[in-house]
C-alpha cells in the first residue's frame, strides 16, 4: 500500500455518525447504531479506513502494489456496522444458531469468493457486510490487556478477510488466515493478537 493512502487513512476525520468514505477505488461505508462508539473510539472512522484498505490490499484483492500476488479488480464495498451486544446477540441466534453475544460477525455476498474469479469481475464487487459489537470488544481488550483501537482494528481485517473468502473452520485455514492477519496487522504497526508474552490466546477468541 502507498504511503499516501496509509497517510490519507490516518488523517481522514469524518464527523458524520453515518458516512462513506473511498479510497483507491474502495468504498466503505460505516452505520453507527451505538452512540457509544464515538466515546470509546472518537476516531473509528480513521481506524477503519486504515484496516479495511489494509486488508483488501495486502490480502492481493487489489490492483494496489502489494507483498501478494495482486488481480485487475479495481473498485469494490462493503459496510461496517458498529452495534452492541443486543443486536449482535440477535444476529448471532438468527444466522449462527448462537444465542450470545460476540465481538464481530461477517456476511459476505460473494457465493464463492475465490480469487480467479474475482480477479474477472468488473464494476463495483460487493464483499459484505461486518457488524462488531462495543460491549465484547471492550470485555476482551481488558481481558487480553490490549488497546481497544488494537483489539478494533485486528477485528476490522479478521472480517475483511472473511468476506474475502478467508476461513478458520480447520487448522489448515486457520493458521492460513491467522498468518495473513499477523502480516497485515504488523504493516498497520499492531502486535500480534494472539500472543501476549510467552502467553498464546486460546483458539476460537474470535467470532465465536
Amino acid at each position: 500500500m502507498s504511503d499516501l493512502i496509509m497517510t490519507e487513512a490516518m488523517e481522514r476525520s469524518l464527523s458524520d455518525e453515518d458516512v462513506s468514505f473511498m479510497s483507491s477505488g474502495f468504498e466503505v461505508a460505516v452505520e453507527l447504531r451505538e452512540p457509544l462508539w464515538t466515546d470509546e473510539l472518537p476516531h473509528y472512522q480513521a481506524l477503519i479506513h486504515r484496516a479495511v484498505i489494509a486488508s483488501y490490499v495486502f490480502a492481493g484483492f487489489s490492483a494496489e502494489p502489494s507483498s501478494f500476488e495482486t488481480t485487475l479488480i479495481s473498485e469494490a464495498e462493503l459496510s461496517v456496522v458498529l452495534a452492541n451486544d443486543l443486536s449482535v446477540q440477535a444476529l448471532n441466534k438468527e444466522y449462527r444458531g448462537k444465542d450470545k453475544p460476540t465481538n464481530v460477525l461477517s456476511f459476505s455476498t460473494l457465493d464463492d469468493p475465490d480469487e480467479a474469479d474475482l480477479a474477472s469481475q468488473r464494476g463495483v464487487l460487493p464483499l459484505g457486510d461486518i457488524v462488531l459489537s462495543l460491549e465484547t470488544l471492550i470485555l476482551e481488550a481488558n481481558e487480553q490487556s490490549k488497546r481497544l483501537e488494537d483489539h478494533f482494528t485486528h477485528l476490522l481485517v479478521h472480517g475483511v478477510l472473511h468476506l474475502l473468502g478467508y476461513d478458520h473452520i480447520d487448522d489448515g485455514d486457520a493458521l492460513e488466515m491467522e498468518g495473513l492477519e499477523v502480516d497485515i496487522l504488523n504493516r498497520l504497526g499492531v502486535g500480534n493478537p494472539y500472543e501476549l508474552g510467552d502467553k498464546r490466546f486460546v483458539e476460537g477468541a474470535i467470532d465465536e
